[in-house]
């Protein structure tokens, strides 16, 4: 909803039709009213007319400077968010290879002890084999026996 809010500039009285607050509107043409201030106040010459011209073209430049840093800013933003978009598929990309890389790893430890088992077995398999060619198996040695 627009309201009229009056305004002095140069002592001049303006109706302004807003939907800005009143509160706000004030306060904008205390800044405007400043600068036509300091500009005439630096150079007692200069017209009021010129004045305000001068006031609005500093104004229209801090402005589109301060455009131009919001969109250098927005841009580094952007970029940002790629690169931690980036950084964020690589560690899925990381996590993935961890945990193919975990079951090989798991894969390789379970045929080692496969392999070891079947070492193992295969010694006391030859053990048992020379014991029953010497002959040896069930025969107990003599005991000392003190006479």
């Amino acid at each position: 909803m627009q309201t009229r809010v009056k305004v002095v500039l140069c002592g001049k009285e303006y109706i302004l039709a807003t939907e800005d607050s009143p509160s706000y509107v004030y306060q904008v043409a205390k800044t405007l009213e400043k600068r036509i201030s300091d500009i005439t106040e630096k150079d007692p010459r200069i017209s009021p007319h010129s004045a305000v011209i001068m006031a609005a073209f500093s104004t229209m430049d801090e402005l589109t400077k301060a455009n131009n840093a919001v969109e250098v800013i927005r841009t580094q933003l952007k970029e940002y968010v790629d690169e931690a978009g980036q950084a964020r598929l690589a560690r899925d990309a990381a996590l993935r290879e961890i945990d193919t890389l975990k079951a090989k790893v798991e894969q390789l430890e379970n045929l080692l002890k496969l392999h070891d088992l079947q070492h193992s077995a295969q010694e006391g398999k030859a053990s048992r084999q020379q014991d029953d060619e010497s002959g040896d198996v069930g025969k107990q040695l003599p005991l000392d026996t003190e006479e």
